[in-house]
């Protein structure tokens, strides 16, 4: 049996290529947000797939294969989902919610071993 090492999420700094494992974390992220934001809106709009599908001009199917599972929707599929439910149009910022990677001084000073503190005490003659 193998084990990988894991390393913490954090921003990314410098020119250190992303991992394809972090990117596709992030990806998936949101994914999950914009498909739990139109599950939302369909449920407290109280309209049907097959409405859904007829102000699209869709096939029930093809909602149903949209909102059956998150999935990498383009921009255009997303904002016509939530304006054909409810009028809504997505709304769009960036968070930062990751640390900042540790410093390299940082990262240094917690692998050293800790040495003790000296005082000195100057006498005066």
């Amino acid at each position: 049996m193998s084990t990988s090492r894991t390393s913490a999420l954090s921003k990314p700094t410098g020119s250190d290529k992303i991992s394809v494992g972090t990117l596709g974390y992030v990806r998936a992220r949101n994914r999950q947000r914009a498909y739990d934001l139109v599950v939302r809106e369909l449920k407290k709009s109280g309209i049907t797939q097959a409405e859904l599908a007829r102000r699209l001009g869709k096939g029930q199917d093809a909602v149903s294969r949209l909102l059956s599972r998150p999935g990498n929707w383009e921009l255009d599929t997303l904002s016509d989902l939530l304006f054909a439910i409810s009028g809504s149009v997505p709304r769009f910022s960036a968070d930062d919610p990751l640390p900042a990677p540790p410093s390299a001084a940082t990262a240094r000073a917690k692998s050293e071993p800790r040495k003790a503190a000296r005082t000195f005490v100057s006498e005066k003659s």
